[in-house]
């Protein structure tokens, strides 16, 4: 049972606490609050800007304090929260939380050169191996591609993991790795699928052609497909049959590539397969990238920064809630450990500030 002198102290310590209170409700509240008003303040500035002509003025600063005030609620439960502890935020419980959520967003490591052997040739059985790996990737936002020791990749092959994933759209970004200083898993940069595709393209004319000459195949071949749907009339001439066209376009006993067993139908991954094709007389001598190699392919669209675990935690915090870029990258030693989107970042460091009762 409590003393006078006790009890007398709690009561101090809630009339405290109560005083230095900035949001009198729950934190619920607020974070139910916080997309309300985003959504009222900004059609509210869009019937204003209607209403008083002024379509044509620049609406940056209106959207970025649109932004701030809707966000408003869930800073002032952030500042209750630091007000109810004596104003001491534990920046290593908020540096251990988002180290925790960027490791389950690591992503799935790609197999060195998109087979899992070196031996075995794009070209073989309509690039079997690859394209299993390129459809297991589909659902996937975040690759990893460890360069190694600079023997495990070629061009070509990450030539159709880009090709494969921008057309598709997912993944959505490609982490490097490499082996340096006798350390593994060493993080080099990441990037879009889309910018590597293109450098690729600028690097070898080779490429670009193998490239170009596979989509103009693809686009054909799927315009030869027949759509019953589509009524024919006596002016409209057929299309050409699929194997008239494939004759035509040197894809002669190719079916099993195009219409693959069970189903027959026309491949998904088409495209793909028919830049492994192409791009298999290119391997008699294959470029290896290494990171060197990587470096000067991808240095206008690589993200080399990083957010490294042994660094102070208030300049790590810092460093993470102002980076401006799409992605956060995590690394501990220079290992990588996983990547975040920018807006997952500083959501996650809001909830990690939010007090242990924020639910109530």
């Amino acid at each position: 049972m409590d003393s006078p002198q006790k009890s007398k102290a709690k009561s101090m310590t809630k009339a405290k606490a109560s005083d230095l209170a900035f949001w009198p409700f729950s934190a619920r509240a607020a974070l139910f609050l916080a997309p309300l008003l985003l959504v009222v303040l900004a059609v509210a500035w869009g019937a204003a800007r209607t209403a008083l002509g002024l379509d044509t003025a620049s609406a940056g600063w209106v959207l970025l304090g649109i932004v701030g005030l809707s966000l408003l609620p869930v800073l002032l439960v952030v500042l209750s929260g630091v007000a109810s502890t004596g104003g001491s935020v534990e920046l290593g419980a908020v540096k251990i939380a988002l180290t925790a959520a960027a490791g389950s967003q690591r992503g799935l490591a790609v197999p060195r050169n998109v087979v899992p052997q070196l031996g075995i040739s794009l070209a073989d059985a309509g690039g079997v191996e690859a394209i299993a790996s390129l459809r297991n990737l589909r659902g996937t936002e975040v690759v990893i591609v460890d360069l190694e020791d600079g023997h495990a990749w070629w061009e070509t092959r990450l030539l159709l993991l880009c090709a494969g994933a921008t057309r598709l759209g997912r993944p959505s970004v490609v982490v490097f790795t490499a082996q340096q200083q006798g350390r593994a898993d060493q993080f080099i940069g990441w990037a879009r699928p889309a910018d590597l595709l293109e450098r690729l393209q600028e690097s070898d004319p080779h490429l670009r052609k193998a490239y170009l000459e596979a989509s103009g195949q693809a686009v054909a071949v799927r315009l030869a497909e027949p759509t019953p749907q589509t009524p024919q009339t006596p002016q409209t001439p057929p299309p050409p049959t699929t194997s008239a066209l494939m004759k035509e376009l040197g894809l002669q006993g190719m079916r099993p590539m195009t219409h693959p067993a069970p189903r027959n139908e026309l491949n998904p991954l088409l495209e793909e397969q028919l830049l492994a094709r192409s791009m298999a007389r290119l391997e008699a001598l294959p470029a290896e990238i290494d990171v060197s190699r990587l470096h000067q392919l991808f240095t206008p669209v690589l993200h080399t920064k990083a957010l490294e675990r042994t660094d102070d935690d208030a300049v790590w915090l810092r460093a993470a809630l102002l980076d401006e870029g799409d992605y956060v990258a995590f690394t501990d030693s220079g290992r990588y450990t996983g990547i975040m989107s920018g807006a997952a970042v500083a959501r996650a460091a809001l909830l990690a500030l939010l007090p242990s009762d924020a639910g109530a």
